[in-house]
């Protein structure tokens, strides 16, 4: 159970949050798309399952989406309205017919069944949050078993790629 100041400190954690990435959407793929590339393509080959279903936690503007298997269902989850809009704009344009949703929500409180996906993936978010190990809990209670969350956790491909 969460006491209700850690309630209302993630609160004020997500509006920080949201309000920064609302003033990165307009910019954000110019900025981060060329270096952080091989650790999102490392992540969506590492994740990609035919046929399976992944959650991509902090999908922001969708840069990595297309850098999946089209044969992997997915569905991405960020707080950022801003960066949603342009992942759908992502989606939209690029016909990527596997992404099932994009939906504003609190990685710390996934409001998914239990084994919902396949395998998790986290490019670069758990480096975003103080929490990490919430948001892997959180991600591993919407896994079936036998799953992995994978996660990028710095630009440099060869030390940054981690799965659990």
């Amino acid at each position: 159970m969460t006491s209700p100041r850690a309630e209302t400190l993630a609160s004020i954690d997500n509006a920080n949050v949201e309000e920064a990435y609302a003033r990165w959407a307009p910019v954000y793929d110019l900025v981060f798309a060329a270096i952080m590339k091989p650790g999102r393509k490392a992540a969506a080959a590492a994740a990609s399952r035919d046929g399976g279903r992944v959650l991509d936690v902090g999908v922001g503007t969708g840069l990595e989406l297309p850098m999946f298997s089209r044969t992997t269902r997915l569905v991405g989850v960020d707080l950022s309205e801003p960066m949603l809009r342009r992942a759908q704009d992502r989606v939209t344009k690029q016909r990527l017919g596997n992404v099932e949703g994009l939906i504003k929500m609190d990685a710390m409180n996934l409001a998914f069944p239990d084994a919902s996906f396949d395998c998790a993936v986290a490019p670069f978010v758990l480096t975003e949050t103080e929490h990490a190990g919430a948001g892997k809990k959180a991600a591993a209670a919407v896994l079936k078993v036998q799953s992995a969350i994978v996660a990028h956790l710095r630009t440099h491909p060869d030390r940054a790629f981690h799965a659990d």
